[in-house]
Order: structure tokens, then sequence, then C-alpha cells
């Protein structure tokens, strides 16, 4: 970590991006087309709805219909732009011993699930890797994936997967969804998701797959049928908490992609990380990966309100950090809001049509936001263009102790340094570049070729093939020639001397370190002069004075 000079913490005006607090201002809000448009909006999406979305049990039928557009509109997008996101699980063993992920990626992080001797958090991921960015994997690989997690949300994790109102949650937690590890059946709230609940539950599961069961909260569906009976179903309140629902279902989905596997059950019952996210929260990961690094929630210009799911003040856009792009956590979060206009072609079928070959950059991305995906702090750029108005709402609260980051419960933040308490009135500390190490993707492992079979033994070599000429038999000789001046004649040695035994066999080559193959042999030199003069038809004096000539020359 790379501390940044603080200087007088008094009556000083902080310049850190992301350490100034701004309010939403309703004007702003409204000249953006975020509230108050008046344009009547269908929701006309057409299509069948995924089958990972279709079990939903114990569901009047009359709330259940109210879902059928937000339930689409999440089919198009998971379809369209989760896919990628989804084959990081399903597509690949998250489980295994060797899987890339294991490993802390924060070099200061003591903060990960333990694992105790014999426990199944022995194999649990402490971050999934994104093998859908491995810039090693062909576009074949790449599609292959995909099509393997698609099969698996149509197969086993439909079957698997069922869905439910609750009519307690929001009220009583403050939950618009939740993911339950086990059948929920008739349990209480409280009495959800024990560790030794979900063990027992996991024993009679098949093919190591959960029995999951995902809560949405009945008001979504409610609310939905009260602006109906109200003749507002073309009302921008409408439209904006039928878009909601959609997301919240997306966002379980997410938690699903992970819990629905029974490996899945570290004692504290944290989640990963997702790649470079900086925060411990799946759901949350995959609506920032479809959206382009940005959250859908509901604004709060005025006081809380505690009654019931509320979209009438409008939705913003949240910015979600990530390794990627960001050093160091903001005191206050950016928020931009989020146009009616944009939301309305979400639910147009006739959109949809138009924007068939790439609806993720034309249709569902915020590409207005672009400029601001990088930086933390409001984006003059985005400001300017009167296409957003903006907020920086604090992300740390007062405590009997201090001043504390927000998290969810059991959460964590992937850098320390910013997760626990925190002085307002100081600059933060700047991440350095070694603090955090995503864990990359491994190259997939080519099986080794066999090693060829020994070639069988050579047949008896003929003595009219030993005269046949190979390159093999006129290696150049080790000894040094002498030399001669041309014109004269050299005299024979043989000649009035007794005849000398040559010295053994002489190695017409280098030593070689492997045996010689069958095909050759080892003959002396009088013999290779021998057999090349009766095959050129020359003398032994005429053989000699040829190559003692070419050498001098």
């Amino acid at each position: 970590m790379t501390p940044q000079a603080t200087g007088i913490r008094y009556d000083r005006i902080l310049t850190q991006p992301g350490s100034t607090a701004k309010k939403w201002n309703k004007e702003e809000i409204r000249k953006c087309g975020a509230i108050g448009t008046t344009e009547p909006r269908d929701l006309n999406l057409q299509g069948d709805i995924h089958p990972v979305f279709a079990n939903w049990v114990d569901t009047d039928p009359e709330l259940r219909r109210e879902l059928e557009q937000p339930l689409l509109l999440a089919s198009r997008i998971l379809e369209a732009a989760g896919l990628p996101w989804m084959s990081d699980f399903l597509s690949h063993d998250i489980f295994t011993k060797h899987y890339p992920g294991r490993q802390p990626s924060c070099r200061y992080s003591v903060t990960h699930s333990i694992a105790t001797p014999g426990d199944s958090s022995e194999l649990v991921p402490r971050t999934i890797v994104r093998h859908h960015r491995a810039v090693w994997a062909e576009p074949e690989l790449k599609d292959k994936w995909i099509r393997a997690a698609e099969d698996q949300l149509k197969g086993e994790m439909t079957r698997t997967t069922s869905w439910q109102l609750d009519a307690d949650m929001h009220s009583e937690r403050g939950w618009a969804g939740y993911t339950c590890r086990h059948p929920r059946g008739e349990l209480a709230l409280d009495e959800l998701d024990k560790y030794e609940k979900i063990q027992r539950w996991d024993k009679g599961c098949e093919n190591g797959k959960r029995n999951l069961t995902i809560l949405l909260a009945a008001e979504f569906p409610k609310q939905l049928a009260g602006l109906r009976s109200e003749g507002k179903e073309r009302s921008e309140e409408y439209l904006l908490t039928a878009f909601m629902a959609a997301m919240t279902i997306l966002h379980e989905l997410g938690h699903a992609a992970y819990w629905s596997d029974c490996r899945a059950l570290p004692r504290d019952l944290r989640e990963p990380y997702y790649g470079a996210g900086l925060e411990m929260e799946l759901g949350d990961s995959f609506i920032a990966s479809v959206f382009g690094g940005w959250l859908p929630v509901p604004i709060r210009a005025s006081r809380p309100i505690q009654n019931g799911l509320n979209f009438s003040e409008g939705l913003a856009w949240k910015q979600s950090l990530s390794w990627d792009f960001h050093r160091m956590r903001p005191k206050h979060r950016t928020h931009y809001s989020i146009p009616v206009d944009y939301v309305a072609r979400l639910f147009s079928e006739k959109c949809w049509l138009e924007m068939n070959e790439d609806p993720l950059s034309d249709l569902i991305q915020p590409r207005s936001l672009e400029p601001a995906v990088k930086d933390v702090g409001i984006c003059v750029q985005v400001t300017t263009e009167n296409q957003h108005a903006a907020a920086a709402i604090a992300d740390f609260h007062c405590t009997g102790q201090g001043w504390m980051w927000n998290r969810l419960p059991g959460a964590r933040f992937r850098i320390p340094q910013y997760d626990g308490y925190l002085c307002p009135d100081l600059d933060l500390p700047v991440a350095t570049d070694d603090v955090i190490e995503e864990p990359k993707p491994l190259p997939q492992l080519k099986p080794s070729p066999m090693p060829p079979d020994r070639p069988p033994p050579s047949p008896p070599v003929s003595s009219d093939a030993l005269l046949s000429p190979r390159p093999e038999m006129f290696p150049k000789p080790p000894r040094q020639p002498v030399v001669h001046k041309l014109g004269k004649k050299k005299p024979d040695p043989s000649r009035g001397k007794p005849k000398k035994t040559p010295p053994g066999f002489i190695r017409l080559a280098k030593e070689e370190q492997t045996p010689l193959s069958p095909d050759r042999s080892e003959i002396s030199l009088d013999e290779l002069r021998h057999r090349l003069s009766e095959l050129l038809g020359v003398s032994l004096n005429e053989l000699q004075e040829f190559f003692e000539a070419s050498r001098c020359a």
C-alpha cells in the first residue's frame, strides 16, 4: 500500500476522488428523464420464458401472471449477455484440487474462509477465474463453454431450482430476493440456511447438485397488480417496478450458479470473489458483468421509504468496483440516474428485433457511461451532457465505535485496507499494482504423443546392395591428407616394402552417443577404397591422385 500525503487534518479541502458527497437533486433527475415522464409505456415482450425461471411453487396464479414481462426480460438478458459469466461456473469444475482460484489473490488478506481437515470447504475456491476472457482460448472453444453453460441452465439447474414468493422477507429483513441453499418448505426465515441443515439436505441430493429455493419479495407482483387495477399498467412506475423485479431475479440466479453445487459449503457460508471484482457479492457481480460495471438501484432522494418497495423517485446506476480499473475504494460511491426511455426500450419487442445482431452493445449496456467506468468520483463529461443526473452517496456509516465501511453481513472487501474502520477526514491510501493478483485461467493441457514403435530389424544385406552408392558410405575422412605439388607423380609407398597390416577399423564419422541403426555398418578404409575403385573402374593409385588433386584445389 502506498499512503498519500494527508496534510492538515482540519479545515482542508479533500481533493481525492470520491471524498466529497453530493445529494440527489430532484430537478436534475427530472431534467434527465429519470422521472416525470408522461408518455405511455407498453411492455410487450414476446416469446418463451427461459426454463430456469419456470418452476414457481406455492404461488398465486394472478401474481405469477404479473411477473410475465419481468421474466421475459430476465430471459432475454440471460441469453444475450449472461452466458459468458455463467460459463465460468457451469462449464468448469471450480472445486478441483488444481483450480487456479483456490489461492488467496490478495497479498495481505487473512480474512478468507478457513477450511478444517475433512471439511468440504477445503476445495472451495476463493476466486472464480474468468475463463471466458482467456487470451489463449479460441472463439470455437469459448462458444463450446457457452453452449455447455446453456445446457446446464436448461437441464440440471432447471430441475433443481424452484422459485417462490415471500410476503415477509422485505418487511422483516429488507431483502428483495434471497437464494435458499435447500428446499424452503414451510420453514421460517430464521430457520433457513443453517450449516447443519444444509448438510442434511445435501445427503439426499443426486449427482452432487443441490435443490435450491429462490425467494422473491411478494411486493413486486402485488405492486404491479395494484397499479394495473388503477389503470396505470402503462405508467412510469409500473415500468420501473417490472424492471427491478427482473434485475432481482437475475441477481439471485447469479448466487444460484455457485451454490447449486453441493461442494460449495464453507463453514462461514461466504462466497468467493469473481474475477477482478473487489466486493464479495456474486449476484452484484453477475449484474455488473451484464451492464458493463453498473448496478441498478432505487433512488432515495428524500427520507427512506419504510413500507414496501417503491420506485417512484426513479432508478440509478451504482458503480461497481473492479481491480481492472480501480486501486482505491471511494468514501462516496458514484450514482447516475437511469433514463426511463432506456428501461422502456428493454421492454420493447421492436427494439430487440432491431438490435438483434448485437443487443448487448446496442441495447443492454449504458454506452453513455463508458467515460465514467474507469474512475471513481463523478465524471464531469457524463454530467455535462445532461443524460444523467449524478450523486455521490456515502459508502460508510457511523457505529458506536467509529466510522465503518458498508458491507453485507459476512462479506469482505478484497483489499483489507478498505474493510473495517476509516477516518472520513483523511485521504485514503492507494493500493499498488502488486496488492491483488487475479488468478488467470490455465491453458488446457494437450496429451503427449505416444512414442513411436521400434522399427523391425532390417533384412540381411546382399553383396549387390553393398556395392550400390549410398551417401553414408562416403563420409569425410577424419585424418589430414598429405599435400603434394601438382604435376609430380606421387611415389607409391607400397613398392619394395612389406605390406603393413592396417591398424584395425577406423570410425568414419564422429562418435555417436546412441547405437547405430541396423542399416549402417563399419568398414575399414582400405575396404572402402577397394569397393570404390571397383565401382568406378579405376585403379587405386588413380583414385588416390584424384582425391588429393581435388583437396589441393
